[in-house]
């Protein structure tokens, strides 16, 4: 697996636990809270994976 790839699962599933504790374990603030770490998390991550050139394959 590509390590941007990787990168970008890690970061769904930390959200995702991120998102189901702020949504039912925490309360109102600390959920918000929670639910916005979430989607920053992946947020940066799919614009580390975005910004982050390809190698060339030397094929034209």
């Amino acid at each position: 697996m590509d390590s941007k790839i990787r990168t970008l699962v890690i970061s769904i599933i930390v959200a995702v636990i991120l998102w189901v504790l702020g949504g039912f374990v925490f309360g109102h603030v600390l959920g918000i809270i929670c639910v916005f770490l979430s989607i920053v998390i992946v947020g940066l991550a799919t614009g580390n994976m975005m910004d982050t050139p390809e190698p060339t394959s030397g094929k034209k």
